[in-house]
């Protein structure tokens, strides 16, 4: 089978013109590039910069040079890997936004709560081995798939061996006390580390759609780890709840956020979690109507991966199929404001 995953990667520009956002296609050394997003920059002096600002990092760590350095509100890289009949190819996609406005991650929580017992385990793999703690959620969706599982971990150079007594661990984690605890770890304590694993408990409560709102508000958590862990679950909640009908009112102003430009490492997650549980078509066109430019920036990336997710949500909130086209779907929306 093909194996396809996002992962960083280490990422080569070359020189662009500015445009509206959507995607324009580059060759690497390891495969094409897409930058989409970009509207004042010119690609061209966006690598000369990266460059001359961090000479000695390497351009898979480009995005904290973007945020930190170069002004930009907010930044996402991805690599792809896809096996062909002639090996392996990357394929590598940079997000850029600009405008800091579109950028409103939450503000963390300042409680230290206690953890019981049974959450101790976790947290000791979370202070001991994260990695191991990232590739268990990663990759929870195919428990019941051992053979496909070893193959990606593989792929990441992890050992399942190592990765399936984590599995345990969260699985272990299933009670409502488990659910409650973590929704108020998410949302009050400090620690960077107990929300990640609050983030990965959720894992078992795919069939509350409180859990689903709790994840998408943790997309936007200021620490990273924390973020990275609620997209992840997003993901494998997705592919074990299938079918899955969510009412998304609850989480609109996270869903805002996300749409607008906050945390691009989230975005295709979240919109492919609000096509999957078959958001409400009225609050799906206000919020697209509210922050239209990311997703039909996706909408016009040359690399179906990236694309797809935005043409999915597109297509079941309008009933319409403009395709891989940003300026139809902008016409549809300005023609859904005056149906409104």
């Amino acid at each position: 089978m093909s194996i396809l995953r996002s992962i960083p990667t280490v990422v080569m520009l070359v020189a662009l013109t500015a445009s509206s956002g959507v995607g324009q296609v580059l060759q690497g050394p390891e495969g094409p590039i897409e930058f989409i997003g970009l509207k004042r920059w010119k690609a061209s002096a966006l690598l000369e910069a990266i460059q001359q600002t961090a000479p000695d990092q390497p351009l898979h760590a480009c995005a904290a040079t973007m945020k930190g350095e170069l002004g930009f509100a907010d930044a996402g890289v991805f690599g792809y890997l896809a096996s062909t009949t002639s090996g392996s190819e990357r394929y590598t996609v940079i997000i850029g936004i600009e405008d800091r406005a579109r950028v409103r991650y939450r503000t963390a929580g300042r409680e230290t709560i206690a953890l019981p017992q049974a959450w101790q385990a976790l947290r000791s793999v979370a202070d001991e081995d994260l990695r191991a703690l990232g590739m268990a959620r990663e990759l929870f969706d195919l428990r019941q798939d051992p053979e496909t599982a070893r193959k990606f971990a593989e792929l990441f150079d992890a050992d399942l061996a190592a990765i399936e007594p984590v599995w345990e661990l969260i699985a272990a984690l299933d009670g409502e006390q488990d659910r409650l605890l973590a929704r108020k770890i998410l949302a009050n304590d400090a620690s960077w580390r107990s929300r990640a694993i609050a983030a990965t408990v959720l894992l078992n409560f795919g069939e509350d759609e409180t859990a689903w709102h709790d994840l998408v508000a943790a997309t936007v958590d200021p620490h990273g780890q924390v973020s990275g862990a609620a997209t992840s679950v997003l993901r494998s909640l997705v592919q074990m709840e299938s079918g899955r009908t969510v009412r998304w009112d609850a989480a609109r102003e996270s869903i805002a956020a996300v749409l607008d430009g906050t945390n691009p490492f989230a975005f295709q997650e979240v919109v492919r979690a609000l096509t999957a549980t078959g958001i409400e078509l009225a609050l799906a066109k206000q919020l697209i109507r509210e922050a239209p430019d990311l997703l039909l920036a996706h909408v016009g990336a040359r690399h179906e991966i990236t694309r797809q997710p935005a043409i999915d949500l597109l297509k079941a909130v309008s009933g319409e199929d403009f395709g891989a086209d940003p300026e139809a779907w902008a016409e549809w929306l300005d023609g859904s404001r005056e149906d409104s």
